[in-house]
């Protein structure tokens, strides 16, 4: 099993290296000891366009993607900015989507399991789960944000989101708290992220499993951890260094890479650096 894994792409945003990307996957077809490609959430970015107009319009890249879909296995793990796709998975085979969507994903090999989740989830902490409403509805409102009001935000709730959801979310988030977490939302991740990168790093770490491997994205910084068992994929977006960076998994052993670059060797001590 070879296994290329990669996240925070953002196509249909300004700093995403699309080009970069399609030569990217296009090379994955002359790779015949790969097996699996794991795309790993914020592919697209709904969140700053609209989110079936996004896809259309990186056609394009669907196409390579369905294209390696011939011979390989393409895995789509949702994130925080295409979290809507989740609501495609039960639809795919009716529109052809070359993938399936999920939440998470394990894959095993032999006696060791990869665990795949985008990784918004160690942002938020256990606020994950009033959060994941309202990413579903930043799908549907941001596609024009300088325009959406935080009065308009909220109706939106109301109508797309229980009772019970509704209830807990505006226990928690006045209408203040959320104007100024939405605004906060259109900031890149390695701006909103800064002082909380040793947080989620720290989360992502207690969440390691014996025998397995963590990869994950969102924070849009990668790196591979000193015991090889925590993995961030980093990100596809021009304004962060170093951006094009890709995750190979093979014989149990995860590599990350610049594309048409170099491989990333440092491995820093995240398990000391936060839990000592």
């Amino acid at each position: 099993m070879k296994i290329v894994a990669v996240s925070d792409v953002h196509l249909g945003s300004e700093h995403s290296d699309k080009a970069a990307f399609n030569a990217f996957l296009s090379s994955l077809h002359d790779d015949h000891e790969l097996t699996d490609l794991v795309l790993l959430g914020d592919i697209v970015d709904m969140w700053r366009r609209d989110a079936s107009g996004v896809f259309l319009e990186n056609m394009d890249t669907m196409q390579i993607i369905k294209d390696l879909q011939s011979r390989i296995k393409v895995h789509y793990v949702a994130g925080n900015h295409d979290y809507h796709v989740l609501r495609l998975k039960n639809r795919a085979p009716h529109y052809n989507y070359p993938f399936e969507f999920k939440e998470t994903l394990d894959l095993r090999d032999g006696d060791r399991t990869y665990r795949f989740t985008h990784g918004a989830e160690f942002e938020y902490g256990n606020e994950i789960n009033l959060m994941r409403p309202l990413m579903e509805i930043l799908c549907h409102v941001m596609s024009d944000y300088e325009g959406v009001a935080e009065d308009e935000l909220w109706i939106y709730l109301a109508r797309k989101i229980s009772d019970l959801q509704y209830s807990v979310l505006t226990h928690h988030l006045q209408k203040e708290d959320l104007r100024t977490r939405v605004r906060s939302l259109n900031d890149g991740p390695e701006v909103r992220l800064k002082e909380k990168l040793d947080d989620i790093e720290r989360r992502a770490y207690e969440a390691v499993q014996n025998n397995t491997i963590l990869i994950y994205g969102h924070t849009h910084h990668p790196f591979i951890n000193d015991k090889e068992n925590l993995v961030n994929t980093g990100s596809w977006m021009k304004s962060v260094i170093p951006h094009n960076t890709y995750v190979e998994i093979s014989d149990g052993k995860a590599r990350l890479f610049v594309y048409g670059g170099q491989e990333i060797k440092e491995r820093p001590r995240i398990e000391e650096r936060h839990l000592n």
